[in-house]
């Protein structure tokens, strides 16, 4: 599963500021290969956030094109309808985002496993792959039945880990 970005650039308008603009990404270009990893590091506010959110289409850049294969097809996201970009999220590409942000009193198995149950998985195979991940990150299993917004820091990043991975999307993009 091949994901490229070519050319991303996005600004910023502040308009309590007068309408400054903060060009966040200018020129953003690189292709991931099936098993690859990539790393975006630099400093904060160098717009590592920025190209990932483009990426998985929360963003949409002001210049450049995000590709992705999809159902056996090129889908270009910055060029893509709501619908397919939704239909990508589904089923091609996963996020993990720096804050675990889900649905208040909802017990952590379900957070986890809830993924998976939208990409079609069964409601008992999605718990089970959920129970296999949060035992692999050792979030102790006491905690299950408990809201993550319960958890300490690291254990609601464990849990964010955990309920990107239980989809096992080809692309997972993870903002850390």
């Amino acid at each position: 599963m091949t994901l490229s970005a070519v050319n991303l650039g996005k600004t910023f308008v502040l308009h309590s500021q007068g309408g400054a603009t903060i060009a966040a990404v200018s020129g953003c270009s690189f292709t991931v290969e099936p098993g690859e990893a990539l790393a975006l590091t630099g400093p904060s506010g160098a717009g590592k956030s920025t190209v990932l959110r483009c990426l998985y289409g929360n963003y949409a850049p002001d210049s450049g094109s995000v590709y992705v294969d999809h159902r056996g097809e090129q889908v270009d996201l910055v060029r893509s309808d709501p619908t397919t970009i939704l239909d990508v999220r589904r089923h091609t590409v996963g996020w993990v985002s720096q804050f675990l942000r889900v649905r208040p009193r909802v017990p952590t198995l379900e957070v986890v496993a809830e993924p998976a149950v939208r990409r079609g998985m069964s409601e008992a195979e999605a718990e089970g792959r959920a129970r296999e991940l949060l035992t692999r990150l050792n979030v102790p299993s006491r905690l299950w039945n408990l809201a993550p917004a319960t958890f300490s820091g690291g254990e609601q990043q464990r849990v964010n880990v955990a309920r990107g991975l239980v989809g096992e999307h080809p692309v997972l993009l993870v903002d850390e």
